[in-house]
């Protein structure tokens, strides 16, 4: 592939042109300087260069940058012979919004590439995303400072009624990507950018006109890409033991895993939970580690409006920008707190209780979904909280089938209930007292004590506790039947292993509303992480899509 360059300019630059020639590190270039002391449009200069080309390889750029980058026309050849992209920059953006306006402040997390800049005697680089290295992040649009362009595939060239010197380059780049064309920024050529590009009364007109023209098209985004690995943020309370949203958490992370995901988890850490998910190589992180943030601690400075300023012991400081593609919240105090953190990143929410206020589900506009993992869940948070029901998918609890199924042995005249013992737990654990007394059954008990009568229960000769444990499946295949309270993981867990289980109805203050026996359901498949973690997947990809 041969090459050209053009570039407008106000007066003759031989310098400039021997430059580009020179730093290309290809021999055979066609240069093509325009004189244009604004009697036309960029548009219409751009349209002439393409026309004069003698190249399908043609490069346009502003005629006060140069390279980081030596030799780099073989970098953008290699970009066009491996991928069937038509037009390519240094800067851009996945996501345009309906402002026209491509480095828009509230879409800063869909901005990507890599820029320098130099005025006043200062550098700095200008770093909207990672480096992709040789592959080509595809954008909607790519700013003007460099374009290359194959022309054979293109499906428009640079629309004239942009009058001047502004959105030329996001009409044309639009355009194309509207009828076809793909539009990519790569990051293994550096540019450094002469000047800070600045908006005026022309910009604003030619805005107005650009968001009229494609009103119909804005906003925008690039499809995501279903074979991408998605980046997920996933915040709860704590992440530390064996409690169910703990272990909700847990199942799903690891699915998602192996469901071609990127998982971090944020949340209060530190237990075994903690430890078994890094060794599945899901990457678990505190609340003072929230990313793009830093923990004042009243020594580290920073540059603000006012000047150098020291930050403040336990101030969380924004000090960069993040790139998940989604976040997957839990538990009111951490859906507020990573609203407040990442308002612009989609989020899906689940609710995993009912009766419990922590659960109560806020409204955002970055919540795009929100899970209940029952039934009466949804119709909880539809009628009690306005959530609209388009906006809420019934899926359940996530449960691993290979770990928890019937094995052989000898059972025991026993009943299990795992869960918090707390205020919520008490008189459903008190009737199963009286249950189990009455058929001569010991109760075994598993939780976390947060309560003022567990004590008085162990005094009782058929009770037995046992501290939370990973293990507790050998316990359900021991016993004859379980209890719970609602449809929660320790049912069907026992479904799971062939045992019948109590569900506990209960209230907000923990008051028995009803209980029933249920034997092992013909559908447990709903209910096996890996069809649940599908589920889920696929809700991420309808928000990203």
């Amino acid at each position: 592939m041969s090459l050209t360059i053009g570039f407008s300019t106000r007066k003759t630059n031989p310098e400039f042109v021997e430059y580009l020639k020179k730093s290309s590190g290809f021999k055979k270039v066609q240069v093509i300087e325009k004189i244009n002391n604004g009697e036309k449009s960029l548009s219409q200069v751009y349209n002439e260069i393409l026309t004069e080309s003698e190249n399908d390889i043609v490069v346009l750029c502003h005629d006060d940058i140069y390279f980081d980058t030596p030799s780099w026309y073989y970098k953008i050849v290699k970009h066009f012979e491996k991928t069937d992209f038509g037009i390519l920059g240094v800067a851009g953006t996945t996501d345009l919004s309906e402002t026209g306006q491509w480095w828009d402040p509230k879409k800063r997390k869909n901005m990507v590439g890599i820029v320098n800049h130099e005025n006043g005697g200062k550098k700095w680089e200008s770093k909207y995303s990672e480096n992709s290295n040789n592959s080509v992040i595809p954008t909607i649009i790519v700013d003007g400072l460099f374009m290359a362009i194959n022309k054979k595939r293109l499906n428009s060239g640079f629309i004239e009624e942009f009058e001047g010197f502004h959105f030329y380059e996001l009409s044309f780049c639009l355009e194309n990507f509207l009828k076809g064309t793909k539009v990519g920024v790569i990051t293994n050529v550096r540019i450094t950018h002469r000047s800070i590009g600045m908006t005026n009364e022309q910009w604003e007109q030619n805005r107005i006109k650009f968001v009229e023209k494609y009103k119909t098209n804005l906003p925008v985004k690039v499809p995501f890409n279903v074979d991408k690995k998605i980046k997920v943020l996933i915040g709860c309370l704590f992440f530390r033991n064996f409690t169910g949203s703990e272990l909700y958490v847990y199942e799903l992370a690891k699915n998602l895993i192996k469901l071609n995901c990127d998982v971090t988890i944020i949340s209060q850490i530190g237990g075994p939970l903690t430890d078994m998910a890094k060794r599945l190589s899901i990457k678990c992180i505190s609340f003072e580690q929230a990313p793009e943030f830093k923990l004042g601690d009243g020594k580290w400075e920073f540059n603000s409006i006012n000047g150098i300023e020291t930050s403040k012991p336990n101030v969380m400081y924004k000090v960069s920008d993040v790139n998940f593609d989604l976040i997957h919240i839990q538990h009111k105090p951490v859906a507020e707190r990573l609203c407040e953190f990442y308002p612009d990143i989609d989020k899906i929410y689940t609710i995993h209780s009912e009766v419990i206020e922590l659960e109560h589900p806020i409204k955002h506009p970055s919540i795009k979904k929100y899970i209940a993992i029952r039934p009466e869940i949804k119709n909880y948070i539809v009628n009690d909280f306005e959530i609209p029901e388009e906006m809420v998918e019934v899926i359940y609890n996530p449960v691993d089938n290979e770990k928890f199924k019937p094995k052989q042995g000898q059972t025991k005249p026993s009943l299990l209930f795992v869960g918090t013992i707390d205020y919520l737990r008490r008189e459903t654990i008190m009737d199963l007292l009286e249950y189990t007394k009455q058929n001569n059954k010991e109760l075994w008990l598993m939780g976390e004590d947060k309560s003022n009568y567990l004590s008085i229960l162990q005094e009782q000769p058929n009770v037995k506790y046992f501290k939370p444990s990973w293990g507790v499946e050998s316990l359900i295949n021991q016993c004859e039947e379980t209890a719970g309270i609602q449809l929660g993981r320790t049912t069907i867990e026992s479904w799971m292993c062939g045992k019948p289980s109590w569900i506990y109805t209960v209230n907000s203050i923990g008051n028995i509303v009803s209980k029933n026996k249920h034997e092992p359901p013909n559908d447990l498949e709903k209910y096996y992480s890996k069809n649940v973690s599908s589920e889920i997947k696929k809700e991420y990809l309808k928000i990203l899509s």
